[in-house]
């Protein structure tokens, strides 16, 4: 028996499981489980664009984030790449972070701290081992989003810099997909 199963996420979302049974005389059935409500929790996958608010500026962003929800409330951790503006031209950069909010129904709603991550060398990344790097400004945002019926995640991301910061205002649109559930501490 093969079986496949696959999460769809969000308050309201479902749990799917496929079974395919493949029988020696007859060609093979799929059953599907019944529905069971599933859970924010999990690695996500998301992509989207970064809008600079006063001069309307635009940048790509994608990466992952990792949520973990509990009781109505959600903490969160992420680690996306982006293009930065710096003196020296656009660089690679990492924005990092975490955050904290809460869940109801198909939506979040929370506020997160930042810092962007610059390569010491232009045009690397600064992910990559051994590459000088220096964390540069520290953000705080305020982060809205909705669990869709079809299992992705729309966000949107309200950052200004840090008290004693300078950074220019922006807006983030992010969508993403579920690509893992968390795993507790007593599986593989």
């Amino acid at each position: 028996m093969l079986r496949v199963s696959g999460f769809l996420l969000g308050s309201g979302l479902i749990l799917f499981a496929a079974c395919e049974r493949a029988d020696e005389n007859a060609a093979a059935t799929t059953d599907v489980a019944a529905a069971a409500p599933a859970t924010i929790s999990g690695t996500w996958k998301v992509e989207g664009i970064t809008v600079e608010k006063a001069s309307g500026t635009t940048r790509q962003i994608s990466g992952t984030i990792i949520l973990a929800e509990e009781g109505g409330a959600y903490h969160s951790t992420f680690d996306l790449s982006t293009t930065f503006p710096s003196e020296g031209g656009p660089t690679h950069a990492d924005v990092i972070g975490e955050g904290e909010g809460t869940v109801e129904g198909r939506n979040l709603a929370g506020t997160a701290r930042t810092q962007i991550v610059v390569a010491g060398t232009p045009n690397l990344d600064p992910a990559f081992a051994f590459v000088p790097r220096r964390v540069g400004t520290r953000i705080v945002s305020t982060t809205k989003g909705t669990l869709a019926e079809d299992g992705t995640i729309s966000l949107e991301i309200e950052s200004e810099p840090a008290p004693g910061e300078t950074y220019a205002a922006t807006r983030t649109t992010l969508k993403g997909s579920f690509a893992a559930p968390l795993r507790t501490p007593s599986e593989p």
